[in-house]
């Protein structure tokens, strides 16, 4: 017989290391001087450490452990038998074999080492009640994320298994167990950190009946998890040790039952990392099917749920997920319903069935015919994986359970709302940025994948939102039914208290029908400002409140402030309070303000300028009765004098006058004044509200005296002279008494013209009477 030496091969082997370990334990990271991974068979993980400097190794969960690399091998590769391992090793590494008369190993003594069990501990099932108190934490691990207890179906305690997080945030499953060690002399016993004794118990026995279907689910948390929603329907059971232990568990106890087994959906690459393993050997379907082929061997009826394809949905999906992404046990049900598949369907040709496509860069990603899962609808890379993108933030909102339906745009007020309960926060309001950051906790929590960037999942709310657009003014007009009972005409005498005149009968409805036209079509003209006058404490304010309802507002408008759009932004109603404090410039400026018809302005956060269509429509309040300062422009101002304002009466009605002004505009009715309407209607009521201007009387009276009337034409110098009495040095160099006269020559009807002779200096004609009234009353646009 070919003989190796042990130690020659030992050494060899340490000396190669860096290059066998890896291969032999793919799955593994370097962490200093040690190689971790899961276990033997190389899957992520940290509970088997091998020193790459000794060799030596060790499993504590499973109290596996070697002196060197060739134990490692043989625990590997060759079940405990250190024979083989030591001549594969050695023809690997290209070691001859010893001449006959070098010193080596008996096989005696390897015999011995071969014929001892791997650890002189053996698990005690069931944990009996003179044992001691199990260990709280783990020597090394500390203190377990979870803990599953294990019981046989009598409900006595097997053991445990717990979860741990590693130093960079993985997972490590480690079983605790009661044992006795054998070796010792007389009884020894105490609670190790090791797996069950095989055949290993199942997870779930003492929920375990004879009347219901079993459903078979990878992993504790999986079990518990679908126990809690199908307690009613299935005994839910699983196995310790994850997909690669399947064959060291007991089955028989499940013998000639009806058995569901639930795989996970993985999406694992190939090791150069260019595609997905193959269908079946993906590691939970893979799984499975040797669950299958072990429960028929048991006479039971099996079925497995048909999970999708690899790169379909999120690497692991599982029962679990399904059921934190808000699936109840309906909607579980219905999933699994049209999935069942005999073991048989899952032929090798299947395997060939490959994910979808990944789309190209900005496109959607392709899904299978009849694809309804939130993963379906998930944008990939060219290697599979999810993309941090804002279409998947999008599909997420818009298809996720817990979700769909929370998000929308309010047109009206041009901000992004939760319109329903979100899982965060059950109370519907404004987005925020602090919704940014729940949402992308949320997804990385429970969800499909994390988003990193926060840019991202603001764009893809704004993407959903968008599409999800509504308009609570309109739809509280849209839904209003007029019942035919004219109270527009005369409101503003019932309700407010106005003296009853064919002015008043003309600007209520005017006003109530611009302000419905500006509601449903944002942007339309609505140039006319409404002022209440009255006494202080009558409740002006408050009649316009009430009426606004909760599209009122009366916050400080300030002109000069670039945030002054976004202060009427989402505004039906707003109040311009003691519109007498203004002075003069501030007058002409909000004149020109309430006239836009659209507001250009940024929003916070955001990088374009927009347009937006004004809603708005103003009114005003005064204790005074002569308040215009400015000789022009007053015509936008419809005042009426208030006494006794009946506030519960305009609160009961106000639903009816929209109701009627709506119907009116969608008549086609008037929303402004006709000329001749203005001319001898509005223009005295506004002249009547005027701050007249002393110069202006003074200049009229001499205009009309005897010893003038007849002259047609003066000067600008002739009326400071010789109507006013200055003095050729008191003229303002500035211009401001010039300016001033020529303001109420305009007011007067007087048109400026400029000699054709001489100079060519300036003049005032005096306009004939026809002409005058018509000018002193002014025009409608």
């Amino acid at each position: 017989m070919v003989k190796y030496s042990f130690s020659k091969v030992a050494k060899a082997a340490l000396a190669d290391a860096e290059r066998l370990v890896p291969q032999w334990l793919p799955g593994g990271v370097r962490s200093g001087p040690e190689w971790k991974c899961g276990n033997l068979d190389g899957d992520p993980g940290g509970s088997l450490s091998v020193n790459l400097v000794k060799g030596v190794w060790s499993d504590f969960a499973t109290g596996e452990s070697g002196a060197d690399l060739i134990d490692l091998y043989a625990a590997k590769y060759t079940p405990g038998d250190k024979i083989k391992a030591l001549r594969e090793l050695a023809e690997r590494l290209g070691i001859p074999p010893e001449p006959d008369d070098a010193p080596r190993r008996t096989p005696n003594s390897v015999a011995k080492t071969d014929a001892k069990p791997r650890t002189s501990w053996v698990p005690v099932l069931p944990v009996p009640d003179s044992a001691s108190t199990p260990p709280r934490a783990h020597p090394f691990r500390g203190l377990p994320d979870a803990l599953w207890t294990y019981k046989d179906q009598q409900a006595r305690i097997l053991g445990y298994v717990c979860r741990f997080t590693t130093s960079d945030g993985g997972k490590e499953i480690a079983p605790l167990v009661y044992a006795k060690n054998t070796n010792a002399k007389g009884d020894r016993y105490e609670w190790r950190w090791m797996h069950f004794s095989e055949p290993r118990p199942l997870y779930g026995l003492a929920y375990l009946g004879d009347a219901k279907p079993i459903l078979i689910v990878e992993g504790e948390k999986c079990a518990d998890a679908a126990r809690t929603a199908l307690a009613d329907l299935y005994d839910v059971i699983t196995w310790s040790g994850g997909s690669n232990a399947v064959h060291k568990a007991d089955w028989s106890v499940l013998a000639q039952r009806e058995v569901l087994i639930w795989p996970d959906t993985d999406s694992i690459m190939n090791k150069a990392k260019t595609a997905y393993l193959e269908y079946h050997d993906q590691p939970g379907l893979k799984a499975a099917l040797k669950i299958a082929s072990l429960l028929q061997a048991h006479s039971c009826t099996v079925n497995i749920i048909q999970i999708d394809k690899p790169g379909v949905i999120s690497d692991g999906w599982d029962i679990f997920d399904a059921i934190a992404q808000g699936m109840d046990q309906a909607a579980l049900l219905a999933w699994m319903r049209g999935r069942i598949v005999s073991p048989d369907s899952f032929a090798v040709s299947d395997a060939k069935d490959s994910a979808p496509a990944v789309a190209e860069k900005g496109e959607e990603t392709p899904s299978r015919a009849g694809a309804t899962t939130l993963y379906d609808r998930l944008l990939r890379d060219d290697r599979g994986k999810l993309e941090d993108c804002r279409e998947n933030v999008a599909a997420c909102l818009e298809h996720h359970p817990k979700l769909k339906g929370r998000l929308a745009f309010n047109a009206f007020t041009a901000r992004v709302m939760r319109v329903k309960p979100v899982p965060w926060n059950d109370k519907p309001g404004e987005w925020t940025d602090n919704d940014d950051l729940e949402l992308s906790d949320f997804l990385a929590r429970q969800g499909p994948m994390v988003f990193k960037s926060l840019a991202n999942v603001g764009h893809g709310v704004q993407l959903v939102a968008h599409r999800n657009k509504f308009h609570p003014l309109q739809d509280y007009l849209n839904a209003l039914k007029w019942d035919h009972v004219d109270r527009n005409t005369v409101w503003l005498t019932d309700l407010l208290g106005v003296p009853d005149s064919d002015y008043v009968r003309l600007i209520g409805p005017l006003w109530l029908r611009q302000a419905v036209s500006r509601a449903m079509n944002p942007g339309s003209k609505a140039d006319y400002v409404l002022i209440l006058e009255g006494l202080q404490g009558i409740q002006k304010s408050s009649a316009l409140r009430a009426l606004g309802g909760d599209f009122f507002s009366d916050a400080p408008l300030d002109l000069n402030s670039k945030d002054v759009y976004q202060t009427i932004n989402g505004v039906w109603f707003y109040e311009i309070a003691e519109l007498d404090a203004f002075n003069r410039s501030e007058a002409t400026r909000i004149k020109a303000f309430i006239t836009q018809p659209i507001d250009r302005y940024r929003l916070p956060y955001e990088k374009r300028m927009i347009d937006q269509p004004r809603h708005t429509v103003f009114a005003g309040t005064t204790n005074n009765y002569e308040y215009h300062k400015d000789t022009t422009g007053n015509r936008r101002f419809w005042s009426v004098r208030c006494s006794r304002i009946d506030l519960a009466g305009l609160r009961t009605v106000r639903d009816q006058l929209f109701a009627q002004a709506l119907h009116e505009v969608r008549a086609g009715e008037r929303i402004y004044p006709t000329r001749e309407e203005e001319e001898t209607l509005i223009v005295p009521e506004q002249e009547m509200r005027e701050i007249v201007d002393s110069w202006q009387q003074i200049i009229q009276n001499w205009l009309d005296a005897p010893i003038n009337k007849s002259t047609r034409t003066f000067t600008t110098s002739q009326i400071l002279m010789d109507c006013l009495g200055f003095e050729a040095a008191r003229i303002n160099p500035t211009r401001q008494s010039e300016t001033k006269v020529g303001a109420i020559m305009h007011k007067l009807g007087w048109r400026k013209k400029r000699s054709s002779a001489g100079t060519r200096g300036y003049y005032y004609q005096r306009p004939d009477t026809q002409e005058a009234a018509i000018n002193h009353k002014g025009h409608v646009p």
